[in-house]
């Protein structure tokens, strides 16, 4: 009997109750764009839990994440916020919307990267991204 699953970047690891924890590796390869976003958030909330992250691209609607790493009965996921581009590498920026208000913009950030955004660095960003 499963009791709980950690999810970091495409990878799953599997708790079992009286058995042997199982890995699930995601070995497709990289034929497709991606990006992974960590947060630093200023004060208290360091890991920015609960802040909500798109990535804007032209033409497309936005692709949005919750920072957590909640998700599964005695586990822990990964905080970093996994984009899957799909072929289309372009992005136009990242926007934060940070726990307790605040939000803020990143332009200049490519494909295929890990980034850490600090809040309080990016631009102020006051429009509606849906």
């Amino acid at each position: 009997m499963s009791r709980g699953a950690a999810f970091g970047d495409v990878d799953i690891l599997v708790t079992n109750n009286n058995g042997p924890a199982r890995l699930l590796l995601n070995e497709i390869g990289s034929h497709t764009h991606w990006l992974q976003v960590r947060l630093e958030g200023a004060k208290g909330n360091r890991n920015g839990i609960g802040a909500k992250v798109a990535v804007i691209r032209k033409n497309l609607k936005p692709l949005w994440r919750r920072v957590h790493a909640d998700g599964s009965y005695l586990s822990a996921s990964d905080a970093r916020a996994h984009f899957g581009l799909g072929l289309e590498p372009n992005l136009d920026a990242v926007v934060v919307q940070w726990p307790g208000g605040g939000q803020e913009i990143w332009v200049n950030v490519r494909a295929n990267t890990l980034i850490t955004l600090r809040q309080n660095t990016g631009k102020p960003w006051s429009a509606n991204v849906k």
